[in-house]
């Protein structure tokens, strides 16, 4: 028998392979075709949270569900700070740090110029526009920062860019309110002519 988590690690990699915004999208609400069942079953429903599997969710902790196949059921993560507290959001950071600094090897041990620091950012905020264009973040933006960058940092070739950005959040409730209503009927007549 394989270990649930071993098939979690599976499924990240495969969503990592598969999908080029995989870092937007948790493991959480995937089919897994190689689980046949689950050895301690919980209570669970789409449209109630008070049940087990809510508990757990509501506890950081992810479970195994049935419903239409099996599935991971939770996105959060166990960080104390609540910017981190999905999944996606931690790896939205981890995918941008490591995209910005890949793509910033070039300028490394260049002259240190105003025009390079220029070309650093102007690259830089290509790339989050990129990814703001294909939905990947809500915005984003990069800049020069006078308040940390001084005379003696820069003399020694040491330059501080900043860079925020928004991560797109994880649908984790959805609430759905229902109400009757008789204003459909105003324009009854209208109706019947229609289906005429």
């Amino acid at each position: 028998m394989t270990p649930i988590i071993a098939t979690a690690l599976a499924l990240r990699a495969k969503i990592d392979e598969t999908d080029p915004a995989s870092f937007t999208k948790s493991i959480s609400n995937v089919a897994i075709s190689t689980v046949d069942g689950i050895s301690y079953p919980r209570t669970w429903d789409l449209e109630d949270p008070d049940t087990e599997v809510g508990f757990l969710n509501a506890n950081e902790v992810t479970s195994l569900i049935q419903h239409e196949g099996f599935r991971f059921w939770g996105n959060r993560t166990c960080s104390d700070d609540p910017r981190f507290a999905f999944e996606t959001t931690t790896r939205t950071a981890q995918f941008l740090l490591d995209t910005i600094i890949a793509g910033c090897f070039p300028f490394i041990d260049k002259p240190l110029t105003p025009i390079l620091a220029r070309d650093i950012i102007d690259s830089i905020n290509a790339k989050l526009r990129q990814f703001f264009a294909k939905g990947w973040l809500i915005g984003a933006s990069c800049w020069y920062n006078e308040e940390i960058n001084n005379p003696q940092d820069l003399s020694q070739g040491i330059m501080y860019i900043d860079y925020d950005y928004t991560p797109v959040p994880t649908l984790e409730n959805l609430f759905l309110n229902q109400r009757i209503t008789d204003r459909y009927l105003v324009d009854f007549s209208k109706l019947i002519a229609q289906t005429a």
